[in-house]
């Protein structure tokens, strides 16, 4: 059974453009203390045209995003804004921001095929056909990263099994 945190995530990477406002909770962490000087900073992007939006009503005329914002009419676009986000935070910030910030599922896929082709290289065979895994098995593998690696967000045995292997159905299906 999916956590509502878990379920959230999977809806978000849905949409395209968020509420500006969404944008701003989830990038703080619901944090009070940082709200204003967020909401500012990806104003002042967003007017810049570092990280893209469009009006949530359609209309062609120009508002500036400051009075967009003030009438809830901001919708900013995901994945400009993630990639802005991470430019401008901190070593802390961007890790926090890569565990909570959806991406995209053309970057997901892009991740999952990377993940893929190191497997296929690590526990494969050469081009000509003749085995030559490093580790015997993906089990053993996994072992390895969870001795040098297992306290971090994301790794564990289960989460790894997981990813390896949407990693191979989607190396797989590309």
């Amino acid at each position: 059974m999916l956590t509502t945190a878990e379920n959230c995530q999977s809806t978000w990477e849905l949409s395209d453009y968020l509420l500006f406002m969404d944008v701003i909770r989830y990038w703080c962490d619901d944090c009070p203390g940082c709200i204003e000087a967020k909401k500012n900073a990806l104003l002042t992007a967003l007017e810049r045209g570092s990280v893209k939006y469009k009006r949530r009503d359609s209309k062609t005329f120009k508002d500036s995003v400051y009075e967009l914002e003030a009438k809830g009419l901001l919708l900013v676009e995901r994945e400009s804004f993630r990639e802005w986000a991470l430019s401008v935070s901190n070593d802390e910030q961007s890790q926090s921001l890569q565990e909570t910030m959806p991406i995209g599922c053309r970057s997901e896929a892009a991740y999952l095929n990377v993940v893929g082709v190191l497997l296929d290289v690590i526990l494969g065979t050469s081009p000509d056909g003749t085995a030559n895994p490093i580790f015997e098995t993906q089990a053993k593998l996994i072992d390895q990263i969870l001795e040098h690696h297992g306290g971090k967000a994301g790794i564990s045995q289960r989460n790894l099994d997981g990813k390896f292997a949407d990693a191979k159905r989607n190396l797989k299906g590309s």
